[in-house]
């Protein structure tokens, strides 16, 4: 509603600019005719204003009849009748031919009762004509505009459900992961530990799924929230693995209130557990660090032999970081060192 009342204000204000330019030279004798320095008004330059003044109305109004029929009411028209698109165009054709001949008309019987009107006829004829082709041409562009504009929503809106379909279908690859290793480490406490234990391993399992279900859906998450679900989930991990592994965080205060997506530490922490060795005499190092504008979840390199990977965990982290915000993250792998760098949403 708002871009029509756009376009109708470019369109009276486009044609009043026209007009204007249109009738410029008798505006401009208007002018001189109430200047300090012009001679007393004769009759004939009274009339001859007064059609100037007759002649400038019936040109606006004539353009904006036109230009508004053809912007709006042309198309309502077809929409009511259901014109076949040949019959549209011999609709719009005769349509506008016959309000050219209708306003002409008009203009013809407003100025009858003027003395030389037969010298003017050509004029006359000329001026309407030009301005129902400036007018036509105007409401064309500007229906043009507006239906360049609307395609571009549209397919601004489609890129929006598609991103968001994507960034769905992205979300829920992640929960089979999580589950089957969740079930291993269940599994892994029930046959090893005390029923205590495993008592405490439900609850977090529970506080871990809890979060998925609370935070999973969105787009981001805050880091704080994202470190806390990771110590939550390397407990879990710790039951399945003991202390082949250990986590050093050094994420600094002053960004925990900023954003990342979702379970993107806990599918990098996977992936250590996933492709590298893990041995109670020499714990695999996994460090967590951040910059401004990155974290860097970096692990010592221990890769597991026969491993077969797809690559799909950092992936899925590329690919919602693209949807969300066009960044990608950057993966380094030097002598013994594995690094993702992860941007911050701020």
């Amino acid at each position: 509603m708002n871009n029509t009342k756009k376009y109708n204000k470019i369109l009276f204000i486009s044609g009043l600019l026209i007009v204007i330019f249109l009738n410029l030279k008798s505006l401009w004798f208007i002018t001189d005719l109430f200047s300090p320095y012009s001679e007393q008004i004769s009759n004939e330059t009274e009339t001859k204003l007064y059609y100037i003044i007759k002649q400038f109305i019936i040109h606006l109004v004539t353009f904006q009849i036109i230009a508004f029929y053809n912007f709006s009411w042309r198309e309502s028209i077809s929409r009511f009748f259901r014109f076949s698109k040949n019959t549209n165009i011999i609709f719009d054709i005769a349509s506008n031919l016959f309000l050219f001949f209708l306003l002409t008309l008009f203009m013809a019987f407003l100025n009858a009762g003027f003395s030389g009107f037969d010298k003017m006829v050509y004029s006359l004829l000329f001026g309407i004509f030009f301005v129902n082709i400036l007018a036509v041409s105007l409401a064309y562009l500007l229906v043009f505009m507006k239906k360049m504009f609307i395609l571009r929503t549209e397919h601004q809106q489609l890129k929006t459900e598609k991103a968001k379909a994507e960034l769905y279908a992205l979300k829920e690859q992640i929960s089979p992961h999580f589950f089957f290793n969740t079930m291993n480490s269940l599994s892994a406490v029930i046959r090893t530990s005390e029923k205590s234990d495993a008592l405490e391993f439900v609850e977090k399992l529970s506080d871990v799924y809890r979060y998925i279900l609370d935070r999973g859906k969105n787009d981001l998450v805050s880091i704080k929230e994202e470190i806390g679900f990771l110590n939550d989930y390397s407990y879990l991990m710790h039951k399945r693995f003991g202390n082949n592994f250990r986590i050093d965080n050094r994420v600094n205060n002053n960004v925990l209130d900023y954003k990342i997506p979702p379970l993107s530490l806990q599918v990098l922490f996977e992936n250590v557990t996933k492709h590298n060795k893990l041995l109670s005499s020499n714990p695999v190092k996994i460090s967590i660090e951040n910059t401004d504008d990155f974290i860097y979840f970096k692990n010592e390199l221990r890769r597991k032999e026969n491993v077969s990977s797809h690559g799909s965990g950092l992936s899925n982290i590329n690919k919602r970081y693209q949807i969300i915000c066009g960044k990608e993250i950057e993966v380094t792998e030097k002598n013994d060192a594995f690094c993702v760098k992860i941007p911050i949403i701020k």
